[in-house]
């Protein structure tokens, strides 16, 4: 009988054990799970700034979009003086160039002595951008 006791309570002592361990263990998953949440959140937030923040990747890219559309209709405009100097022999005046970006309806409104405004409303375009003109 003192022999079962004895078995007994090793049992409950290694089933007591089993349980503290168990408890320990889920404490260190739980930090460690904790942990990585803090790292991923703060790599988020870095992430997103270097996207959104002030000079980022959007920012950037919608810059770069608006400089290549002005200098689009730049090289439209420098093509058709090219075409005008082909045609005629002579380079264009400011007048022919003033002429060229009304025909082909480069701008928005009256033309202004040193530059136009866009047909979008977007860009002022100064004529001394515009290479091919006297």
């Amino acid at each position: 009988m003192k022999y079962l006791k004895n078995k007994i309570k090793d049992f409950n002592r290694k089933k007591y054990i089993e349980k503290n361990k168990l408890k320990k263990e889920n404490g260190i998953t739980l930090v460690a799970l904790i942990i990585t949440i803090i790292v991923i959140i703060i790599i988020a937030g870095i992430s997103f700034t270097s996207i959104n923040g002030e000079g980022g990747l959007i920012k950037q890219a919608r810059t770069n979009s608006e400089n290549v559309q002005r200098e689009s209709i730049i090289e439209k405009i420098e093509a058709d003086l090219f075409k005008e100097k082909t045609k005629t022999g002579n380079t264009p005046s400011k007048e022919k160039l003033k002429e060229i970006i009304q025909e082909n309806e480069y701008n928005e409104g009256d033309l202004g002595e040193d530059s136009f405004v866009t047909k979008d409303g977007e860009y002022t375009i100064n004529y001394n951008e515009i290479v091919g003109w006297e």
